[in-house]
């Protein structure tokens, strides 16, 4: 990372021949910037929306003020003046509801912060993914190049031993038509490393005309978590279950709501008259009586829904568990894939190939035999970068899982 929290920049040949300029990414880079995604942006709007719903489930209402103003005539003689009136009026019905109302509203905020929890960490899941298939594509790429390179020199030696009369001219066929394959297969897997470069680069926001190039370090296999150590974990970290408990607190809330609106709502006003034969002032009480159980569809309602969220609490639990159980037997498969093609698989299938080579430089293998073995080290190899990316995939979404941070 340079100077200025920008990644570093290197002049770079691309695969057009075009001089273009190579941003060097690692992970810290993109975690720096995930706070500029417009997912985890809307995350931050719904929690202060929340907040705002605090403060109006505590307001206080205002009250009414109510006047009148008209021409009063007597009702013997010719006398009128000008009559007036006011009344202001202050409903209390409120005061029943509001703590259930705050405990909801303040319920919804809990929801919405570990809802922006989990957001980032599903922010970070994507990038991290993408970030590792990026890494694994230059690695398939640089692969395939010194498989070309290898298969060229190849072509050589088969082309002077058909000058010489070694071996028929078809032998020089075969071998051009496999490093045509390898090459049409580099020529693919770049165009895989271009795509994957460009999504990356759309998040990342890096200018157009720059290569982005992760520097990471594929072959460190991570350290797959003992699953009754996971299982303990995500049940006291993860922000999914703290989601479906706020919520959980969200319902209840609602329901006291609902209960204390049996409570007779009233409302206190003061009023003052001024009239042709009199003057009046004094104070009055309103009072909305809740009869014939009116309210008790919503009561129903709102305890069936109670009810329905505390056993979506616990399905959550349960499912999350799950989850956990089959992302770390992938984690912990995907490292002992990797660990038997790094350990055995690749250095026999390099071996064999070295030795059918040279073998066959000194006339004692066949082409095809020759081609095989090189055919077999690309599958290996392939098979090998495939298991290291799924390796470090699967471990990044159990931490997820288990609430660790990906940065």
């Amino acid at each position: 990372m340079a100077d200025g929290g920008q990644p570093e920049s290197s002049p770079t040949r691309a695969e057009t021949g075009v001089e273009s300029t190579a941003v060097k990414v690692t992970w810290p880079d993109i975690v720096r910037l995930v706070e500029q995604h417009p997912r985890l942006a809307a995350g931050r709007f719904e929690v202060e929306a929340a907040h705002g719903g605090v403060k109006a489930a505590g307001a206080v209402p205002n009250p009414t003020l109510e006047g009148n103003v008209g021409r009063g005539l007597a009702q013997t003689g010719e006398a009128s003046r000008v009559e007036w009136g006011l009344a202001l009026t202050m409903p209390l019905g409120w005061i029943a509801q509001r703590g259930s109302r705050v405990s909801a509203a303040e319920a919804a905020v809990d929801v919405a912060l570990a809802e922006n929890k989990a957001l980032r960490r599903d922010v970070l899941l994507q990038l991290r993914s993408l970030f590792w298939n990026v890494a694994a594509e230059q690695a398939r790429v640089a692969s395939l190049e010194a498989l070309e390179a290898q298969t060229s020199a190849l072509v050589q030696t088969v082309q002077k031993r058909v000058e010489k009369g070694e071996v028929r001219p078809v032998e020089a066929t075969r071998v051009e038509i496999e490093l045509d394959k390898v090459t049409g297969e580099l020529d693919s897997a770049r165009t895989s490393l271009r795509a994957r470069q460009a999504e990356l680069a759309l998040w990342f926001g890096a200018p157009r005309g720059r290569t982005l190039v992760t520097v990471a370090d594929l072959d460190a296999l991570p350290v797959a978590m003992d699953s009754d150590a996971a299982l303990e974990k995500v049940r006291a970290t993860h922000p999914a279950l703290a989601v479906a408990h706020a919520r959980t607190r969200l319902l209840e809330a609602e329901v006291g709501t609902e209960r204390m609106a049996r409570v007779p709502s009233f409302g206190v006003s003061g009023f003052a008259t001024d009239e042709l034969d009199r003057r009046a002032y004094g104070v009055g009480l309103s009072l909305d009586l809740p009869l014939w159980n009116w309210n008790s569809g919503r009561i129903a309602q709102a305890e069936a829904k109670l009810a329905a969220g505390r056993k979506q609490a616990e399905a959550a639990g349960l499912e999350l568990e799950a989850s956990v159980l089959d992302v770390q037997a992938a984690c912990q498969a995907s490292i002992a894939t990797a660990t038997r093609f790094r350990t055995k698989v690749v250095p026999r299938s390099e071996t064999a190939a070295t030795m059918m080579e040279r073998t066959y430089q000194l006339g004692e293998a066949s082409l095809l035999e020759v081609i095989d073995a090189r055919r077999t080290l690309l599958d290996s190899r392939r098979l090998y970068l495939s298991a290291l990316t799924q390796a470090q995939i699967d471990c990044s979404r159990l931490g997820a899982l288990l609430g660790e941070d990906l940065s």
